[in-house]
């Protein structure tokens, strides 16, 4: 007699524990859409001091750089669209390359945030 409650408890207790699973846990940290390495296309250093990263869809346009002065910085990446999915074009200058441009690039979000898309832009230098 004694198993058949004990089956049944175990199920009891599977199903309270399963029932507060169906909701996602957020938290409150604020994720980019769009993250950019900036690497010397030759050298494959980073390169991110001076640099500044747009991108845009539509009339939307977020925009963001480095100091030239921070070459501490060189190997982090330049971020921006914050929590904010589309399809966007984005663009990396620095003085003394020639620009870089990816186009169609696709940031999606799920239940909490967005799917943070990295890119590196190989930047080219100016001749």
């Amino acid at each position: 007699m004694r198993k058949p409650f004990v089956g049944w408890y175990s199920i009891l207790i599977g199903a309270i524990a399963c029932s507060g699973s169906t909701s996602p846990v957020c938290t409150q940290e604020f994720r980019p859409g769009l993250a950019v390495y900036v690497k010397d296309s030759l050298t494959r250093a980073g390169v991110a001091s001076g640099a500044s990263l747009v991108v845009r869809e539509g009339s939307y346009k977020d925009s963001v750089a480095i100091p030239d002065s921070r070459p501490d910085l060189d190997n982090s990446p330049l971020s921006a669209a914050g929590e904010r999915s589309g399809t966007y074009q984005v663009t990396v200058s620095k003085p003394g390359y020639a620009a870089w441009l990816q186009s169609n690039v696709r940031v999606t979000s799920n239940v909490c945030h967005v799917n943070t898309v990295t890119l590196t832009a190989l930047l080219q230098p100016a001749n």
